[in-house]
């Protein structure tokens, strides 16, 4: 899916949903997802109506539905490609920063 399609408004609206799906599929009732949560009623039906809550709130609200998991994508780690792999191996330091460009170009033209 393109997520970058959606206003901001739109995707709060579409992760109301999809967390209203979720309770449903687990026949939790409103109320009982806010007390589970440790959240008011109101700010669980304000999110599944598509209104901007806290992001702690959230939190909570995914923890509750034992949801967590959808959080995955956010925080995976990038792969190392084989290349740094065996370089890496090798005893070599992996690249902590990209080069300045500007300034090898300057060195460059200084040596000619």
């Amino acid at each position: 899916m393109d997520w970058y399609i959606f206003t901001d408004k739109g995707l709060i609206a579409k992760i109301g949903e999809k967390l209203r799906q979720i309770r449903l599929e687990q026949n939790i009732t409103q109320k009982e997802l806010a007390e589970r949560a440790g959240v008011s009623l109101s700010s669980v039906a304000s999110m599944e109506k598509g209104n901007s809550v806290s992001l702690s709130t959230l939190i909570a609200i995914l923890r509750a539905l034992q949801a967590l998991h959808l959080l995955d994508t956010f925080f995976r780690e990038p792969e190392i490609s084989p290349i740094a792999y065996a370089q890496m191996m090798d005893g070599k330091k992996m690249r902590q920063r990209a080069s300045n460009t500007k300034t090898n170009i300057e060195e460059e033209l200084t040596t000619w």
